[in-house]
């Protein structure tokens, strides 16, 4: 198109030239035409020159119009690209999001799953230390009951042996004392029976002398009065004393 635009000069000035070559009859014609031809050649070379402006003007628009659209282009491919390459890095950071986060989960769960391992694990150190420290403490309190049975069993034994000991001797000093009680009993009666021939003798001596008028009689054992009442008495009786004593009796425990 460029081409065309200017050889349109040339070819105009080539015109005229070729119609001045063409009128040279006469010099009066000569002078009229070529002012003719000059004034046409002007109008010619206007012509042309308006024509390649106006073809420039129109080159010129329509490069500004493929470079505005070029631009366009450019434009909606560079922001067509950038969307792209926003998505890309939307979906991107979106995957490392949904990574991290399994990531994340995946390694809660497994802390959870170690905690919970070891909770399990102290659980049982625990309930393995505890049935330990009650089977020792059963085993102690077994062996204690044990021993405090037998030391039970032995004083018991020793307590039953020594109840036996007192029981035998108490059984022996009560033997004893019935034996010495009988032969006090014994001596006492012997005693007696020479207290009561003196005191008969002693009667029968007297009677002699006043012939029983001055007796009076002396109530026996268990009567209305007591022993010591006629002990009292006996002193003040003037005349002999008559009757018989007897013997207490004498009951020891059992």
């Amino acid at each position: 198109m460029s081409e065309s635009t200017d050889s349109a000069p040339v070819a105009a000035s080539n015109t005229t030239a070729a119609a001045a070559r063409g009128n040279g009859p006469g010099p009066t014609n000569r002078h009229g035409a070529g002012a003719a031809t000059a004034a046409e050649r002007v109008g010619t070379i206007v012509a042309a020159a308006e024509q390649a402006a106006e073809q420039i003007r129109l080159r010129t628009e329509s490069r500004m119009r493929a470079r505005i659209a070029e631009g366009e282009r450019a434009a909606q491919n560079r922001i067509r690209a950038a969307e792209e390459e926003a998505a890309d890095i939307l979906r991107m950071a979106r995957a490392e999001a949904e990574r991290a986060k399994t990531m994340a989960a995946s390694e809660a769960l497994g802390i959870l799953a170690k905690a919970h391992d070891e909770a399990e694990a102290a659980k049982a150190s625990s309930t393995s230390e505890a049935r330990e420290i009650l089977a020792k403490a059963q085993a102690e309190a077994e062996a204690s009951t044990t021993k405090v049975k037998a030391q039970s069993r032995e004083i018991l034994g020793e307590a039953r042996v020594a109840a036996a000991d007192v029981r035998s001797e108490g059984t022996e000093l009560v033997n004893n004392l019935r034996e010495m009680g009988g032969s006090l009993r014994s001596n006492a009666e012997l005693l007696l029976r020479d207290i009561q021939a003196v005191h008969s003798r002693m009667l029968a001596d007297l009677d002699r002398v006043d012939g029983g008028a001055g007796r009076i009689p002396i109530p026996r054992a268990g009567g209305p009065e007591s022993a010591t009442r006629r002990r009292a008495l006996e002193p003040e009786l003037d005349g002999p004393i008559d009757g018989e004593l007897d013997i207490p009796e004498y009951n020891p425990p059992e």
